[in-house]
């Protein structure tokens, strides 16, 4: 049996770090965020013993009698674990998005692989399941810092508002007016800042931040997820301008939450972003590098396209998806 499972790259626009314990439930979280036509896939065939290990984007092959911790593909072996896989499955794996590019990328391969093996296992695991494996894959297995957000994001698809209290993730889809997100997608341009950082890092900073200097952290928390909220309302309401000049708010407060989320260079980028007509804008995940979105003013698109490759940027057109995580058996 071969089954092929595909999970869609994210972008968050507001809340970002508020789906970090412990604060997510102590205080409760909220971030708004949306899944885009990038995908990653994930492989899966039975064979008849072992375990092969496939990255077609490193190039890596390993093949194992038994699961092992080596710092080789030890992302797909966390999820065969988290699900009790037993030898015998041959996992490869191909993104479409490079490493490190602040898009969700480690979770949305770890739910690409927990759908392709729930479709050859014949377990059916809901969206929130996935979301939920490849979360034990990288946060608990492999003591990755991190949120909930990136898994949930991949797994339901769609431009969604999500809660995190009391131990449990709410997910909102959101139901936007007619043309609301044909704007939304005309006014949004993508860039890869071409320089690539490991979140974990970053995050890392931002809980050592966060206990140096609690009551601060806390506050700005709770300004980030105040944003978030915001952000939902106006764009449930088509008030598109207004969820521009927040994302703008949320970036110059996410800065506060690490010196790693930005740096000299990133921060001369967005300004001349500003300048040319951009409404606001972000680094898309932790920060740091990767991509950077740029929510333009209704006329100043292709000015601020102009500026942007002028400054050496790559423009990656995308399209907002609503798919989410599925899986697919192949004949053969």
């Amino acid at each position: 049996m071969i089954v092929r499972g595909r999970a869609p790259f994210r972008i968050s626009f507001g809340g970002g770090g508020t789906d970090v314990p412990p604060y997510c439930w102590e205080e409760g979280g909220a971030v708004l965020n949306s899944t885009v036509d990038r995908y990653a896939y994930s492989t899966v065939e039975t064979v008849r013993e072992g375990y092969e290990l496939i990255s077609y984007d490193t190039g890596t092959i390993a093949k194992y009698d038994k699961l092992t911790y080596d710092g080789k593909l030890d992302l797909l072996k966390a999820v065969m674990k988290v699900m009790k896989v037993g030898p015998g499955l041959r996992s490869s794996t191909y993104s479409e998005v490079p490493a490190g590019s602040g898009l969700g990328g480690s979770s949305t391969l770890a739910v690409s692989l927990a759908a392709a093996l729930s479709g050859v296992l014949s377990l059916n695991l809901s969206k929130y399941e996935l979301a939920m494996t490849a979360y034990r894959a990288e946060r608990e297995e492999l003591m990755q810092a991190g949120g909930y957000q990136d898994q949930f994001a991949t797994a339901y698809g769609g431009i969604n508002y999500m809660e995190f209290s009391n131990g449990k993730v709410n997910i909102l889809p959101l139901m936007l007016p007619d043309g609301a997100v044909a704007e939304l997608q005309y006014r949004s341009l993508l860039f890869y800042l071409g320089s690539n950082r490991l979140s974990s890092q970053i995050h890392d900073s931002m809980n050592r931040k966060y206990k140096e200097k609690e009551a601060e952290q806390m506050e700005l928390r709770r300004r980030l997820k105040g944003i978030a909220q915001r952000m939902k309302d106006e764009l449930s309401r088509g008030n598109i301008d207004e969820f521009g000049l927040l994302l703008n708010e949320n970036w110059t407060a996410k800065k506060g939450m690490s010196e790693l989320i930005s740096n000299e260079e990133i921060d001369k980028i967005y300004a001349k972003a500003i300048n040319a007509g951009a409404l606001g804008g972000k680094v898309v995940g932790a920060g740091g590098g990767g991509h950077m979105l740029i929510f333009c003013r209704t006329d100043r698109r292709q000015e601020v396209m102009k500026e942007m490759i002028g400054a050496g940027l790559i423009n990656v057109q995308f399209t907002f998806e609503n798919g989410g995580a599925i899986y697919w058996k192949l004949q053969g």
